[in-house]
């Protein structure tokens, strides 16, 4: 008799317990948001009378780290053209990186950081095939330089390779009405678990501007 009260005692305190409350949106960025950064890429310009080389800002994307080695993941269009590259931390550590792997047909290209910081966190790569349109999701990102800014919103289609741009057959894309900007190219896409299941390529636009057409690369094409 002793061993069933206890037995039902128990059963009546995992009832009133409820159910486990799924983390917010909020909760996920902030566990997420070191494992982005900031990059800056630069091309060395022949000058015109010296013939000296002068270093000019080429570029600005986002990136996110995906292992503790100092590997960094990002869209090949942010850096394939490039002659120098630094990644900016949450925390401000700047490190020098270089390509080790680069594949434009997919818009995605792997960074090694010349000098990764101390207790660098890292972010997990998710199934993107598990991925559903109507999914809530959200970016990460430097929009004009802005860094770790956060827009949310929703799969709204998926694309297989070659249905959206020829120029990149390797790359099947999530659509989102999440928001993209310049310096968004790159960045990760998020699941609601805080794991990556996509990196921003490119918006059309009419205006210049985001208008709802994102699309990214699946994390599944990397």
């Amino acid at each position: 008799m002793v061993r069933v009260v206890a037995w039902l005692t128990l059963l009546v305190a995992a009832a009133g317990a409820g159910p486990v409350e799924a983390e917010t949106v909020g909760q996920v960025f902030r566990r997420v948001n070191a494992t982005v950064v900031v990059i800056r890429t630069w091309e060395r310009d022949i000058g015109q009378q010296s013939g000296a080389f002068t270093p000019t800002v080429a570029g600005l994307g986002s990136g996110v780290v995906i292992d503790s080695r100092g590997h960094v993941l990002t869209a090949a269009h942010v850096v394939q053209t490039v002659d120098e590259i630094t990644v900016e931390f949450l925390d401000g550590h700047v490190s020098p990186a270089r390509v080790i792997g680069s594949e434009p047909e997919a818009d995605l290209a792997l960074l090694e950081l010349e000098t990764p910081p101390f207790g660098m966190q890292v972010a997990g790569l998710g199934d993107s095939d598990a991925v559903e349109v109507g999914d809530q999701a959200f970016i990460v990102g430097a929009p004009y330089g802005i860094g770790h800014t956060l827009t949310v919103g929703h799969i709204s289609a998926r694309h297989k390779p070659n249905t959206v741009y020829s120029g990149m057959s390797l790359a099947e894309f999530l659509q989102t009405d999440a928001a993209i900007n310049h310096g968004n190219s790159g960045g990760p896409m998020f699941s609601l678990r805080g794991e990556i299941v996509g990196i921003v390529s490119h918006i059309i636009s009419k205006s210049g501007g985001f208008e709802g057409l994102g699309f990214v690369v699946t994390s599944n094409s990397s």
